[in-house]
């Protein structure tokens, strides 16, 4: 389901053939991981969300050695919006300060404003921006240059956001 749910939100997300098969194996394997936590929120026996949590050493430059990372997470569409993604984070948080983790990093799709909007409540902030760019894309039509206003005015609405 999250990864039909990615797949709506662009095409960016297509799945391989045999991306169902290959989830479940990186799973199990992670599973089998001291360093990995897999939260699993249920309701009436029925599970309704899950959070997969690691740790993951930090760039060796940086003081930080040890960062919390929340790799994926999913809540079905009728449980959103009732605090499971919030109660999956409390037991991810406690479980990272078990281990001596000091921040929690996590990606979200750009265009998934939803995630974007619930992370933010949750007191989640943009720390870094990540750029993509589509080579088969760029090889039917050239990228077009920002101009400088537009980018500026990009970066306050995406302060203001919260972003």
């Amino acid at each position: 389901m999250l990864a039909r749910h990615h797949e709506d939100i662009s095409n960016d997300f297509t799945l391989a053939w045999n991306g169902k098969r290959k989830w479940a194996k990186y799973v199990v394997d992670k599973f089998d991981e001291i360093s990995t936590k897999l939260i699993v929120a249920e309701e009436d026996g029925k599970v309704v969300g899950f959070m997969l949590c690691l740790l993951s050493p930090n760039t060796p430059v940086f003081k930080e050695r040890k960062i919390g990372v929340i790799s994926d997470v999913f809540v079905l569409e009728e449980r959103r919006r009732k605090g499971v993604a919030k109660k999956m984070l409390d037991v991810a948080v406690k479980w990272f300060k078990k281990n001596k983790v000091r921040s929690v990093r996590l990606g979200v799709a750009n265009d998934n404003l939803e995630a974007r909007a619930v992370w933010r409540r949750m007191g989640f902030e943009a720390y870094m921006i990540y750029k993509r760019l589509d080579l088969d894309r760029m090889e039917k039509e050239p990228p077009v240059k920002a101009k400088r206003k537009k980018i500026v005015k990009q970066k306050k609405l995406e302060k203001r956001r919260g972003l």
